[in-house]
C-alpha cells in the first residue's frame, strides 16, 4: 500500500479566490487485518480490551510508554494496559517510534503528511514539529513509501481515538537502532517541541520466535532491565541475548529498541525516574496460540516521581 498524495488545486480562474492546498493522508494499511475495519467492531473490541485492565493509578506525571504493535488479537490486551495510562497523561503531541528500518547513516524517518486515516477517522499530524526535527539533524529525514505499507505507527492510533485524545501525532520509523542515535532523536524532539507538552510512545515487540517459555524467560529479563533507564546497559543485555546466548529461533529480542532508547533519553530529560511494568504475555497465550514459536509483548510507562531532576544516582 501507498501513501494517498491527494493531488493539488488546479491552477484558479482569473479572479477566483486562491484554494487551500490539498491535504495529504495516509490511509490504512493493516485495517481488516491487525484490527477491524468497521468502525463499530474496532470500537467495541477496544472496549472489551479496556475492560479487562485493572483500574489502577501511578503517581508521578507519564512522560513516555511502550505499547506493542502486533494484531489486536494477539497483543491488543498488553496494548490496552499501556493506552489506558497514556489517556491520563497531559500532551499536545505524541512522538509514535515504531520500526527499527537498520539503515546506516540514518537517524530516523518521519512521515511528511497532513494526517493518518483509520476506520475512527483522521489523525493530524504535527508538521511544525515534522519540520523542526528534521532541521535538527542531517541524519532525521522525512519518507512515506516505507510509511504507507508499516503498521507500528497505525495500530496504536484507534487507541487515541477510541479515548478521544485531543493531540497530534509524529509518525517516526527508526533508521539505525545505536545508542547515539538514540540520544540524537530525542534531543530532536525535545528542541522541536519547545512550548508544547511532547508524549514518547515506543511502539515495540519483544522477542520473536523462540518457544513460549524461552520467550517468557528472556522477557522477564528484558523487562527488569528497562526500569534501570540505562539504554546502554539496555542495549547491551539485547545483543547479548541475540549474539552470546545463542537462543534457538530468536530472530531479535527487541524489534524497535531505538523507540525504546529514545523514549528512556526523553524522559530522563525531563526528569523521569521510574519505570513501571503494566502487563506481559506472548502470542503463545492467545486460545490455540503456537507455543513453539512466540513473539513477546510487553507495556511499559515512564514516570517523574517527585521533583527529581535525573533518573539514576550518579
Amino acid at each position: 500500500m501507498t501513501v494517498l498524495l491527494v493531488a493539488g488545486c488546479s491552477p484558479r480562474a482569473q479572479g477566483q479566490q486562491e484554494e487551500k492546498p490539498a491535504e495529504i493522508v495516509r490511509p490504512p494499511a493493516v485495517a481488516g487485518g491487525f484490527y477491524p475495519g468497521s468502525p463499530t467492531a474496532l470500537s467495541a473490541m477496544i472496549k472489551s480490551l479496556l475492560e479487562g485492565v485493572p483500574d489502577e493509578t501511578i503517581s508521578g506525571e507519564i512522560l513516555a510508554a511502550v505499547a506493542p504493535h502486533a494484531g489486536y488479537r494477539y497483543s491488543g490486551k498488553v496494548a490496552a494496559h499501556t493506552h489506558k495510562f497514556i489517556v491520563k497523561a497531559d500532551f499536545d503531541t505524541a512522538v509514535i517510534i515504531g520500526h527499527d528500518c537498520h539503515i546506516p547513516g540514518t537517524v530516523a524517518l518521519i512521515c511528511p503528511v497532513d494526517y493518518y486515516q483509520t476506520p475512527l477517522g483522521k489523525v493530524a499530524v504535527d508538521r511544525e514539529m515534522v519540520a523542526k526535527m528534521v532541521k535538527f539533524h542531517p541524519g532525521i529525514t522525512t519518507e512515506t513509501s516505507i510509511h504507507g505499507r508499516e503498521h507500528t505507527v497505525e495500530v496504536q492510533l484507534p487507541f487515541f481515538q477510541f479515548f478521544k485524545k485531543q493531540c497530534k501525532i509524529v509518525p517516526v520509523l527508526f533508521g539505525n537502532p545505536t545508542v547515539e542515535n538514540c540520544r540524537i532523536l530525542a534531543d530532536a524532539i525535545g528542541s522541536a517541541a519547545g512550548d508544547k507538552k511532547v508524549f514518547v510512545l515506543a511502539s515495540t515487540d519483544m522477542s520473536h520466535y523462540p518457544s513460549y517459555e524461552t520467550a517468557r524467560r528472556i522477557d522477564q529479563k528484558t523487562l527488569k532491565v528497562i526500569p534501570s533507564l540505562d539504554v546502554e546497559k539496555l542495549f547491551a543485555h539485547l545483543n547479548e541475548l541475540e549474539v552470546r546466548e545463542k537462543i534457538p529461533n530468536l530472530r531479535t529480542s527487541m524489534c524497535a529498541r531505538g523507540g525504546v532508547g529514545t523514549a528512556i533519553f526523553f524522559a530522563r530529560a525531563r526528569g523521569g525516574n521510574r519505570a513501571r511494568v503494566l502487563c506481559y504475555a506472548n502470542s503463545g497465550d492467545v486460545p490455540g496460540g503456537d507455543k513453539s514459536r512466540v513473539v513477546g509483548y510487553g507495556s511499559v510507562v515512564i514516570v517523574r516521581e517527585g521533583n527529581a531532576g535525573s533518573a539514576t544516582e550518579e
